[in-house]
C-alpha cells in the first residue's frame, strides 16, 4: 500500500512539472550580429607627406574632421592625405600608412580599429627631439583620454585630455614631459572611439637626424618578441642599437634577452640576465657582431613589461631612425601593399607561412615560406595585396619598408577583427509585463 502511494505521488509530480513547463516556458535561440569595426589611419603635420595603400576604388572613407560624417569612395588607390586622419570601411584588408619627409625620414604604421589601451615604447622630449602624440576621436561623442608617462627617473604626472567628437588633438611631447630622454607612454581612453599615434623627429641644429612613427603595443607581457630589426655594418663593425624596457608593476624584474638571426641565437653582451627596477624606463645599448641585415630579439622576464628597440641607420648619405615594437602572435591577414615592397619577417621556432600575392593585373602568385628561428620574404613589385596564413607552432611577424627617404618597421597584426554582439529577443510578453 505504501509503495503504491509513493508511485502515485511520483507520477503526479512528474505530470505536474511537465504540464507546467509546457504551458509557461518556451525555447528561443539567441541571435548574434557580426561586423568588422571601421579602422582609422593616422593624421600628419602639414609638412609631412602621408599616403595609405588601398586595394579597391570602391573602398569607403571619410575624413575625421569637423561635422563630416558621410562616407565616400576613394579616388586613388594610394590615398594621399591632406593631414587629416581618415576612417576606412575596409573590413578584411589591413592597409599601411606611409609618412615622411622626402630625403629626410620615413615611418609606417597600420590602419587599425580603436584600441582600449596602447603602450608606446619610444620617443623623447629633449632639445634634439620634436615628438608629438595624436589622439584621434572617430566617434560622434566627446571623449576623455588618460595619458600616463614614464622616463628614466620614474613615473611622471598623468594627464587627462578631452577630445572633441570627430576630431584630432595634437600634443607636443615637450609640453607634457619636457627634457625626458627615455619615454614610455600609455594611452587609455575613458570613453569614446579613440586611436592614438606617436611620431618622433630628431635634429641637431639644422641637421636632421631622422624620424619615425612609434608603433604601439597593446599590453605588457613576460615573453616578448621584437621582430625584424634592421642592422647595418659600418667600418667593419655592426652599428649599435638600444633596447628600452619598462616594468610598469610594483616588483623589479629579472630579464634575459636573446638575439635571433641567421647567424644563430645567442644573448648579446650585457643582456644575458639583467635586473630592471620597476617603474623606471631603462635603455640598454648593444652592438651585435653579426653579418645578418635583419635580426629579432626575444625578451623573457619574470614580471610583465613593455619593450622597444631603437636603431639609427645610414640611408643615402643621411641618418634615419627606426623604432621596432613588440609583435603579437601572428594571425591570418590580408595586407594592402600597393606602392610599397615591404620585406616580411617572421620569427619563431618553426616557421611555415602560406603567401598569396595579388598583382595589380589580377594575377595571383603563391609561395610558402619555411624556416627556423627567423625567415624573410620581400614582396615583389606591382603587388596590390598579400594574404598570409601560418601553420604549426605560433610565430610573430613584422615588416620593413625602405625608400630613398628612410626605413620604417611595423608589427604584422590584423587591423579589424570580426566582432559578435547579442541581438536582443523580444515578443508580446514584454509589452504585457
Amino acid at each position: 500500500m505504501i509503495r503504491r502511494r509513493a508511485l502515485v505521488l511520483l507520477l503526479s509530480l512528474t505530470i505536474t512539472v511537465a504540464v507546467s513547463n509546457t504551458l509557461s516556458t518556451h525555447v528561443q535561440s539567441a541571435k548574434y550580429s557580426k561586423s568588422y569595426p571601421t579602422v582609422v589611419c593616422p593624421p600628419s603635420d602639414s609638412s609631412v607627406v602621408s599616403q595609405t595603400s588601398l586595394t579597391s576604388s570602391s573602398t569607403k572613407f571619410r575624413k575625421i574632421t569637423g561635422k563630416n560624417t558621410a562616407l565616400q569612395s576613394v579616388s586613388n588607390l594610394k590615398y594621399k592625405s591632406d593631414g587629416s586622419a581618415i576612417l576606412l570601411d575596409q573590413p578584411t584588408i589591413t592597409s599601411i600608412t606611409w609618412q615622411g619627409l622626402s630625403g629626410v625620414w620615413a615611418g609606417a604604421t597600420l590602419c587599425r580599429a580603436p584600441q582600449s589601451d596602447q603602450w608606446f615604447v619610444g620617443g623623447s622630449a629633449n632639445v634634439f627631439s620634436k615628438g608629438r602624440i595624436y589622439l584621434v576621436n572617430s566617434g560622434l561623442s566627446d571623449a576623455l583620454v588618460d595619458v600616463a608617462l614614464w622616463n628614466g627617473k620614474g613615473a611622471l604626472a598623468s594627464k587627462v585630455f578631452p577630445v572633441h567628437s570627430n576630431s584630432t588633438l595634437r600634443i607636443a611631447l615637450d609640453s607634457i614631459a619636457a627634457g625626458s630622454d627615455q619615454l614610455v607612454i600609455r594611452v587609455t581612453p575613458r570613453s569614446g572611439r579613440v586611436s592614438s599615434y606617436l611620431v618622433e623627429e630628431r635634429s641637431k641644429g639644422l641637421r636632421s637626424l631622422g624620424g619615425d612613427i612609434v608603433n604601439a603595443t597593446d599590453s605588457p607581457g613576460t615573453d616578448l618578441i621584437i621582430s625584424g630589426i634592421p642592422h647595418q655594418r659600418s667600418g667593419g663593425k655592426g652599428i649599435s642599437h638600444v633596447v628600452r624596457l619598462l616594468v610598469p608593476g610594483n616588483v623589479d624584474a629579472h630579464v634575459r634577452v636573446d638575439l635571433i638571426s641567421t647567424d644563430g641565437v645567442f644573448a648579446p653582451v650585457g643582456l644575458d640576465g639583467v635586473d630592471i627596477a620597476h617603474g623606471i624606463a631603462k635603455d640598454l645599448a648593444f652592438t651585435p657582431t653579426i653579418a645578418s641585415t635583419i635580426f629579432s630579439l626575444r625578451i623573457r622576464s619574470d614580471q610583465p613589461m613593455v619593450a622597444g628597440v631603437f636603431s639609427a641607420l645610414n640611408v643615402n648619405s643621411h641618418t634615419d631612425i627606426v623604432w621596432n615594437a613588440v609583435s603579437p602572435t601572428f594571425a591570418p591577414m590580408t595586407l594592402g601593399v600597393r606602392g610599397l615592397n615591404p620585406t616580411l619577417v617572421f620569427t619563431g621556432d618553426s616557421i611555415s607561412v602560406q603567401i598569396s600575392a595579388r598583382m595589380t593585373t589580377g594575377k595571383v602568385l603563391s609561395t610558402r615560406l619555411n624556416g627556423n628561428d627567423i625567415a624573410a620574404w620581400r614582396v615583389p613589385n606591382d603587388v596590390s595585396s598579400v594574404s598570409l596564413s601560418a601553420s604549426g607552432a605560433p610565430i610573430v611577424g613584422s615588416a620593413l619598408v625602405s625608400s630613398n627617404s628612410g626605413v620604417a618597421a611595423f608589427p604584422l597584426l590584423v587591423g579589424s577583427e570580426l566582432t559578435k554582439a547579442l541581438v536582443p529577443n523580444s515578443d508580446i510578453a514584454v509589452i504585457n509585463r
